[in-house]
């Protein structure tokens, strides 16, 4: 190997404007650095000594190594050596970091070591099903709220979607092309005798039950599905003037003896001149006094056919059997 023997000479020259020879070292007596001449670099290139060293474009000062301004610094090995750092590492003013630790438990819990990528790994995929969003948390494919709280879902100016149902504020509709909602079990109010199923001035189209029952106060109403109803225990109370068709439906007597007859009912209203009511409003009153006249006009002594007695004069009763003629009226 080829090499200068250096003989040492004074030059009273200003080594930053002096270009030195190509191989020639010249020291710098002010800095004490230590520069080598390629004869066109004026005071040549710095490479050791006095407070700032070079080593190729790297410079050391102190404890300090730098490279040149806005170069990348490469620290690289030979072969399949390790770049091995034997003390705390750190970048800028953040935390130290004195090792890197392959752990998939994170049991060590240390603020001055960093995780492999493997173990980030690791440790989110066993952990992924128990979530925390806020206060929410999510397991799986379950979003719970913490107990006794609500899940409220609210959306920014939309509707919240689930499954194909739209909730838009107390209102429910299909977002696909359903032609309804359906519920797979009973609809059953909270409380007893409090909540309507529609309203005065939204009533529902057309309602579609079973043949079985509907219930109504506890008396129900039943089809077989030829389009007979059939209406349970003593049957339907019906308004006066109640119709089959166009045809009245014609009264039987509320007693037991006249329950099998058919009868005409008449208000009766008392006034004995002390009202101060006209007749259209005595009229219009309840009447203190309803009598059953029979509907039709039979030979059969008064009271008789109700099944009740009617005491003659002599205190003998009116018999149903051997009277004859014309019956103008019957109670």
């Amino acid at each position: 190997m080829a090499f200068r023997k250096l003989v040492g000479s004074y030059k009273d020259y200003t080594l930053s404007t002096h270009v030195i020879e190509a191989g020639y070292l010249a020291v710098d007596v002010d800095t004490g650095s230590l520069r080598i001449g390629d004869g066109v670099t004026a005071g040549g290139t710095e490479v050791g000594g006095g407070s700032a060293n070079s080593l190729g474009d790297l410079s050391a000062i102190g404890s300090t190594l730098s490279a040149p301004s806005n170069a990348d610094m490469t620290l690289q090995t030979s072969g399949t050596g390790s770049v091995i750092v034997n003390d705390t590492f750190q970048i800028g003013s953040g935390a130290g970091v004195t090792t890197i630790l392959d752990e998939d438990s994170f049991s060590t819990n240390s603020d001055t070591a960093l995780a492999t990528q493997q173990s980030i790994k690791a440790y989110v995929d066993a952990h992924i099903s128990d979530t925390h969003v806020g206060d929410l948390s999510v397991s799986g494919s379950t979003i719970a709220a913490p107990s006794n709280a609500d899940l409220t879902l609210t959306s920014s100016n939309g509707n919240v979607v689930v499954e194909g149902i739209r909730i838009a504020g107390t209102t429910l509709s299909t977002e696909d092309s359903s032609p309804g909602i359906e519920i797979a079990g009973n609809l059953i109010p909270s409380q007893n005798g409090v909540f309507q199923l529609g309203s005065s001035t939204r009533r529902w189209q057309t309602v579609y039950v079973a043949a079985e029952t509907i219930d109504l106060g506890g008396a129900t109403i039943s089809s077989d599905g030829s389009g007979e109803l059939t209406i349970a225990a003593t049957g339907a109370t019906l308004p006066t003037g109640s119709k089959v068709g166009i045809n009245g439906i014609s009264l039987t007597g509320a007693t037991t003896g006249t329950a099998i007859r058919p009868v005409q009912t008449v208000d009766i209203f008392l006034n004995d001149g002390s009202s101060t009511l006209s007749d259209a409003q005595l009229l219009a009153s309840t009447a203190p006094l309803t009598l059953e006249f029979n509907a039709t006009v039979e030979d059969v002594p008064v009271y008789t056919g109700a099944g009740q007695a009617f005491t003659l004069a002599n205190g003998t009763e009116l018999a149903a059997s051997g009277a004859s003629g014309i019956t103008l009226f019957q109670f």
